[in-house]
């Protein structure tokens, strides 16, 4: 019995035969390049659809100058990932019959537009915003559609969607008041990295310094670059300079663990000796002994709200921008009492 012969794969080679046309005007077409005639361009895309020349997703994408793709870009630059975020962003966007492509390195001006003018995206959701983003700027020069999780000093024209830290920071310190506390201290992460100004921490520390002033209470705040070792040193080195701080906040949750190190270290006790709270996601706090008073941090509300707003913007539901502040859930728990005397 003779070998079943099977279908030979057609080339561009083949489709530029067919069609009357040079490769590389089939080659500029498959690239979405624009120097090509639109009659051309349709009579070449009909071809490579009948002859099964490229995947069915492809073609489209093509035909529509639309992908089915929203990139998220999260620069590893000052926090580690939050998967929270990511998987709700991933899980919004696929009920809207998109996929959500994660970059996570920082991109150059070229390397962010190639993301739209190759095809790859439809939209892109911005993490790590910093106070003055290159990105937000060349994307809203070039009109590309984009959604913030962050916000920048300057936001007119831009949908966005933030926790709102600095009630957050807000809510801490009143607790903390209540409670009696008048020295306490604050850790964040470095609000600047090679020029670049976290946005994130911006607002934390300005929340910081108006609580600060409208209960008229010591400025002692400490930044730390995100490894625990720094942390706890930073931590140690503020307690050992103000041993009277009777309380510690930290709006970052990569703070932490050395906040906690520390205290313990130093054969505090908590709460009774030194109250602590820390943004952390649910249900992390609930797991740490004593469980934790918490700045909620709405890691999977952000994600949704970011893929709705952009997916909105894509589909023409939403053409005015979206500005979106979420509050924090303020969660007392074990870790915070009364200041000691």
């Amino acid at each position: 019995m003779g070998r079943r012969s099977q279908k030979k794969k057609k080339t561009i080679v083949d489709i530029a035969e067919a069609s009357g046309v040079s490769v590389s005007t089939v080659s500029r077409i498959i690239n979405n390049k624009p120097d090509v005639a639109e009659e051309t361009r349709q009579r070449v895309l009909q071809l490579m659809e009948e002859q099964g020349f490229t995947p069915q997703i492809t073609w489209q994408q093509l035909r529509s100058g639309k992908s089915p793709f929203i990139a998220l870009n999260f620069p590893q630059d000052f926090n580690p990932p939050s998967h929270g975020i990511i998987t709700a962003a991933a899980l919004g966007v696929e009920d809207a019959d998109y996929s959500l492509n994660l970059i996570a390195k920082s991109l150059n001006d070229n390397d962010l537009l190639s993301v739209f003018r190759s095809g790859q995206s439809d939209g892109m959701i911005l993490m790590e915003i910093l106070l003055h983003d290159p990105r937000v700027e060349l994307l809203r020069e070039q009109d590309f559609p984009f959604v913030m999780i962050g916000r920048c000093a300057n936001n007119s024209g831009l949908s966005y969607v933030d926790i709102d830290i600095e009630k957050g920071v807000d809510d801490a310190f009143q607790h903390l008041i209540d409670l009696g506390h008048r020295q306490i201290g604050f850790v964040t992460m470095l609000q600047k990295l090679e020029e670049k100004q976290y946005g994130f921490t911006t607002w934390a520390v300005n929340g910081y310094k108006n609580v600060c002033q409208k209960h008229g209470i010591a400025v002692h705040w400490r930044e730390i670059d995100g490894d625990e070792a720094h942390a706890k040193t930073a931590v140690s080195e503020l307690l050992d300079e103000t041993p009277e701080i009777t309380a510690l906040v930290t709006p970052q949750q990569s703070g932490v663990p050395g906040v906690l190190k520390a205290v313990r270290e130093r054969g505090l006790r908590v709460p009774e000796d030194i109250s602590i709270i820390g943004l952390l996601t649910d249900p992390i706090g609930e797991l740490l002994t004593p469980p934790l008073t918490t700045i909620g941090f709405p890691a999977s509300e952000l994600g949704m709200e970011a893929a709705r707003i952009l997916i909105g913007h894509l589909e023409g539901a939403l053409t005015a921008p979206q500005q979106m502040l979420l509050r924090p859930e303020f969660i007392v728990r074990g870790s915070t009492g009364p200041a000691r005397t």
